[in-house]
């Protein structure tokens, strides 16, 4: 679908709406409904580009979110066209696209909304600790894949946004840029042998891959959504890449402490960390994750110049941060 299809679409609809839009989505939100779309895109990490692959996506997406929230992961619906006329579900027309069809979460209770309303006491970061751990035990492990060099590549593909950052941030961070990949790789590369291991051990496992504040609710318990379901590779990864993630995004709202209390519960519930390369490692991640966020917000920057450059500019702090932190 295209943007002006979107709306026509909205126009259409027996009820109010209102919609977000993200790089690779549009999403539709009903009072009771979230219909998530995607755009007919491709990029490295992902391809939208045709009917089939959308649909694909979609029914992957319902599956792999429905083992740790089904009663949120409703169908994948079709979206029709008859002419001028748009609408969802079954019914005349040609099928011209699909939805996820998802139960609406207050957003209020969203863990980014909680945490900007200093509303997170250290007993939901453990319940939440405790919920994420029962899940990755019970997760797929993976032992193929996971090596330094392949993470280095992950790592590096950020240089296929880095005319954008010579355009927003200019010449010298470029070069900064350049200059931070290569000691990401002499890091990871340091530590392949551990990398290796801990495949062996069962720590890579398929988890949600996606795991940053936007996508956990707390309400009576709290629940996970939107998984990363177009990119088997980044999604069965190290549990240590997993909830770098958080940790990542936490340490971006000032709350460095609630991470800690997050860290102490989850490795109670399942220990993690066993020496010092394992620590090594989980700031390497997270500093890994601040380059994912980083890259999404130049990509959306490509998309669209008039996104807002300051929200570009946090984003290159805190990968730099994670960068020192990795020393």
């Amino acid at each position: 679908m295209t943007h002006t299809e979107i709306q026509a679409l909205m126009k259409q609809l027996p009820f109010e709406c209102a919609l977000k839009e993200t790089h690779i989505s549009w999403v539709i939100l009903g009072p009771d409904r979230v219909y998530k779309i995607r755009k007919p895109i491709r990029y490295s990490f992902l391809d939208f580009s045709t009917l089939v692959k959308r649909k694909i996506d979609c029914e992957k997406e319902l599956a792999l979110n429905r083992r740790f929230s089904p009663e949120v992961y409703l169908a994948v619906t079709p979206v029709a066209q008859d002419g001028q006329s748009f609408h969802l579900g079954e019914g005349a027309g040609e099928v011209i696209d699909y939805a996820v069809e998802m139960k609406r979460i207050d957003s209020e209770r969203q863990l980014d909304v909680l945490l900007r309303n200093n509303l997170v006491s250290e007993a939901h970061i453990e319940m939440l600790a405790t919920t994420l751990a029962a899940f990755h035990k019970s997760a797929e492990r993976i032992y193929t894949g996971s090596t330094s060099h392949l993470l280095w590549l992950d790592f590096a593909d950020i240089l296929k946004v880095e005319s954008v950052i010579q355009t927003h941030l200019g010449d010298a961070a470029a070069v900064l840029l350049r200059e931070t990949i290569l000691h990401a790789q002499i890091i990871i590369q340091g530590l392949g042998e551990r990398v290796e291991e801990r495949l062996q051990l069962g720590f890579t496992r398929d988890v949600h891959g996606d795991l940053h504040t936007r996508n956990i609710f707390l309400v009576e318990k709290p629940v996970l959504f939107d998984c990363l379901e177009f990119n088997d590779h980044l999604r069965q990864v190290d549990l240590l890449s997993e909830i770098a993630f958080l940790g990542m995004d936490l340490h971006a709202f000032g709350r460095e402490d609630l991470w800690l209390v997050f860290l102490k519960k989850y490795k109670v519930e399942l220990p993690l960390i066993l020496n010092a390369q394992d620590e090594q490692l989980l700031r390497w991640y997270r500093w890994y994750r601040a380059n994912v966020r980083f890259k999404v917000n130049a990509l959306r920057m490509l998309q669209d110049p008039k996104e807002d450059i300051q929200v570009l500019k946090k984003c290159w702090n805190e990968y730099l941060f994670f960068a020192s932190e990795c020393g």
